[in-house]
């Protein structure tokens, strides 16, 4: 017989981050960051939120590679 052991209480409380990180700005002068803030401006405008992060998601991506 196995017996599931009750993990202990943590003696401090976890803070966890509310709500959603800041959205990337388009760095001045770069059409691919324009481009991409067009798009989830767009994409708000027609009600498609889960366009609108991945594009979040992939300007992130593209100014840690290109403008870090």
């Amino acid at each position: 017989m196995s017996s599931s052991a009750t993990p202990a209480p943590l003696e401090y409380p976890i803070e966890l981050p509310f709500g959603d990180p800041p959205e990337p700005v388009p760095v001045e002068g770069c059409a691919l960051c324009a481009n991409q803030a067009q798009q989830r401006q767009w994409a708000r405008a027609n009600g498609d939120a889960s366009k609108a992060t991945d594009l979040n998601v992939r300007m992130r991506r593209h100014q840690r590679a290109d403008h870090a």
